[in-house]
């Protein structure tokens, strides 16, 4: 183990230090069809919007504006509120009601799962938006993305 001293300040990796600028390439979007069960719909997946971690700088603004221009009528997120504000997109709901987005927050504890009286109020509410033909996404971070 290095004594603290030998520590560079380079070794550390902090989502407190403020980007230079934020990372300018468009939000991806995964559309999972949804033929397997019997559903003509796509379900869109994406990693959270506006996130600044580690190596993720991500601008809010930008991110919601191209997910409103996308069509996207519903969101459902499952970060609790202090992931939202470790993730630096505290105010991420209330940027979608202003774009006139559909929240579904269901905050679930990074790692954790919900209790299947949540789970089934989730699938409902997915139901609900699939079946009204909306255009419907679902918030991920993304090493969620990349397993």
């Amino acid at each position: 183990m290095k004594p603290p001293s030998s520590i560079q300040p380079s070794e550390f990796d902090s989502s407190d230090e403020e980007p230079i600028e934020d990372e300018q390439t468009p939000i991806q979007i995964s559309w999972l069809p949804l033929s397997r069960v019997n559903c003509s719909q796509f379900l869109g997946l994406c990693a959270l919007p506006g996130c600044k971690f580690k190596d993720i700088r991500r601008n809010i603004q930008k991110d919601t504006e191209e997910l409103k221009s996308y069509g996207i009528q519903d969101i459902f997120v499952f970060c609790t509120r202090g992931e939202l504000s470790k993730y630096r997109v505290p105010n991420l709901l209330d940027f979608y009601q202003q774009y006139g987005i559909t929240t579904h927050h269901h905050p679930i504890p990074d790692g954790g799962t919900p209790d299947i009286a949540s789970c089934c109020e989730i699938m409902e509410e997915l139901a609900i938006c699939l079946k009204n033909n909306r255009k419907t996404l679902i918030q991920a971070f993304k090493s969620v993305l990349q397993r």
